[in-house]
């Protein structure tokens, strides 16, 4: 015989630390990323608010990891070392007027991986000790995503770590869970008849937008807890701790992309990275690495070498020619140099210069590879 609960049993286990909506998505917060109210109702007259103007560009001040770490689409294969669990969720349910019967159970795979990010060694909110950065993702899996014979809920994740147990208040153990990076208010809602998992999913841990809330350190250890209705998994993922067998990516460059567009300074010297993004005749998008670094010369009158090339998306490394101009404006070839993004803070940049260089060109002495620290991050474009 198959299972069948009322609403008020079958939905007990994930109602009992279910986040309301007010606690979700509170206004307690600078700035401001709460949901706009609901009117009153349809009818109802419409009090004028007091917002005219749209936020900032900013990076999320709730966030779990570095926004430069990875965008939309999330992976759907899991890397690197795995925690799993199943958890049996209920499944096809059928609607009366005051609840919900379940007439069926589906088994859920859960996968918890970590995608290495940029570690600078910064102290950040979401990780004090300045240690490795990483993105935590959460896949859960259907048997058969074609199966449409049963359907099952979304299951309810909490988080356990440190202080926040088994025995503290729903609101301190609910995690947020999005399917794309870089978001304030995305959220996978669970226990809901209404929003069934019809999809094997990835998910990334995310931390809810409020000073009320509990902020993880998903680099550090946790236990995931998976409610999913008629069974539970308790998944417990170590501290991150990449190795070059583990997590090959940890320490390697990082792309390049709109991120290290910023300013950049040496012991003698700055410079001024760009990342563009433009289309060709035929409507195809690339993108260009612009440098401008100013050379001071011994008269105290600058010159500047400027270089730009287009790459690959992804590329970890771009090489491109070096130019200057004369004080008649002639552009003239003065060498290469090879950029190279270490992590977010840190840029090594090779220079060859042209063998018989002219005397009128700049910087004749610069040769061999100058280590670059951040000046600073441009607005809204955090990376850590």
């Amino acid at each position: 015989m198959k299972p069948a609960l009322s609403a008020a049993l079958a939905l007990a286990c994930l109602a009992t630390s279910s986040l309301s909506v007010a606690a979700d998505q509170p206004a307690v917060m600078l700035p401001n990323f709460a949901a706009p109210s609901s009117a009153a109702g349809p009818l109802a007259p419409k009090a004028a608010a007091t917002a005219a103007t749209p936020g900032t560009p900013m990076a999320n001040i709730y966030r779990a990891y570095p926004p430069s770490c990875a965008a939309y689409p999330l992976p759907d294969k899991p890397s690197g070392p795995t925690y799993t669990g199943t958890a049996s969720a209920f499944a096809n349910p059928t609607g009366y007027y005051n609840g919900w019967y379940f007439s069926g159970t589906e088994t859920l795979t859960i996968t918890v991986w970590r995608l290495p990010c940029s570690s600078s060694g910064a102290t950040v909110p979401y990780n004090t000790a300045g240690a490795k950065n990483a993105m935590t993702l959460v896949r859960i899996d259907r048997a058969d995503d074609s199966t449409t014979a049963t359907v099952p809920i979304m299951p309810q994740m909490l988080v356990f770590q440190g202080d926040i147990n088994a025995s503290n208040a729903g609101a301190k153990k609910n995690v947020r869970l999005a399917t794309e990076p870089n978001t304030v208010l995305s959220d996978r809602k669970f226990g809901s008849a209404y929003d069934l998992l019809a999809t094997s999913t990835t998910f990334v841990l995310e931390n809810y937008p409020s000073a009320d809330a509990a902020h993880f350190n998903f680099n550090a250890a946790f236990t995931l807890q998976v409610n999913a209705g008629s069974g539970a998994a308790a998944i417990t993922v170590p501290a991150y701790a990449p190795a070059a067998d583990t997590y090959p990516a940890a320490d390697a460059p990082m792309p390049f992309d709109g991120y290290a567009g910023k300013q950049w300074i040496a012991t003698d010297h700055g410079l001024l990275v760009q990342v563009t993004e433009q289309y060709d005749a035929s409507g195809a998008m690339f993108r260009q690495l612009v440098t401008d670094l100013e050379i001071q010369n011994p008269d105290g009158t600058s010159q500047w070498l400027f270089a730009n090339r287009a790459f690959d998306a992804g590329s970890t490394s771009v090489t491109a020619n070096l130019n200057y101009r004369t004080d008649a404006q002639t552009l003239m070839p003065w060498g290469t140099a090879k950029y190279v993004l270490v992590d977010c803070n840190h840029l090594d940049v090779t220079y060859t210069p042209m063998e018989n260089l002219p005397e009128d060109a700049p910087a004749q002495d610069l040769s061999g590879t100058v280590h670059y620290d951040v000046l600073f991050n441009a607005n809204g474009m955090v990376c850590e």
